[in-house]
């Protein structure tokens, strides 16, 4: 079961420092099929398909946190994963959302190796969820989102076992 996101440390915050730039601790995880397919997620708000991905909450770790977001966003429980990329660069992670709101995000790129569990179509986050070969991504909610899917998985196929630092 999800928080919502007033009741989120996001929503917390944002409450107090309005629309102004803040740094979010993000993950986002790659999840393969047996064929070597990405596992999307079309989210609940804007209906459009990215990866399991969200925000850090207080009082986790970065890796409890991917866990909680794959979990809530697709029902599946994460067993094992590699970090493969910590994301920081302010001129590629800086974006102003919707409303407003401004973000410089360090994102940590997860490869769920083993994962359990029934891939839930629907949940409190999401209302469906697919597999899609790599080179046929579906469509994102941004450009921006778009063009970050790419790089992820460049870097993914270039993953050799040294993390990779933006």
């Amino acid at each position: 079961m999800s928080i919502s996101w007033n009741d989120s440390y996001l929503g917390k915050l944002r409450k107090v420092v309005g629309t102004q730039r803040i740094i979010v601790n993000s993950v986002r995880a790659i999840l393969l099929d047996d064929e070597g397919r990405a596992l999307f997620i079309k989210r609940h708000g804007d209906r459009k398909w990215g990866m399991p991905a969200g925000a850090m909450e207080l009082d986790e770790s970065i890796y409890d946190a991917m866990k909680r977001e794959v979990k809530e966003e697709t029902g599946l429980d994460v067993l094992k994963a590699t970090l493969i990329a910590i994301y920081s660069s302010p001129t590629t992670q800086t974006f102003t959302d919707r409303w407003g709101n401004e973000y410089h995000v360090i994102e940590y790129l997860f490869l769920v190796d083993k994962w359990s569990g029934t891939l839930e179509k629907a949940t409190d986050e999401s209302v469906d969820a697919e597999f899609y070969p790599m080179d046929n991504l579906p469509e994102a909610s941004s450009e921006l989102f778009a063009r970050h899917h790419q790089r992820v998985f460049k870097d993914y196929k270039k993953f050799d076992g040294k993390l990779i630092l933006e």
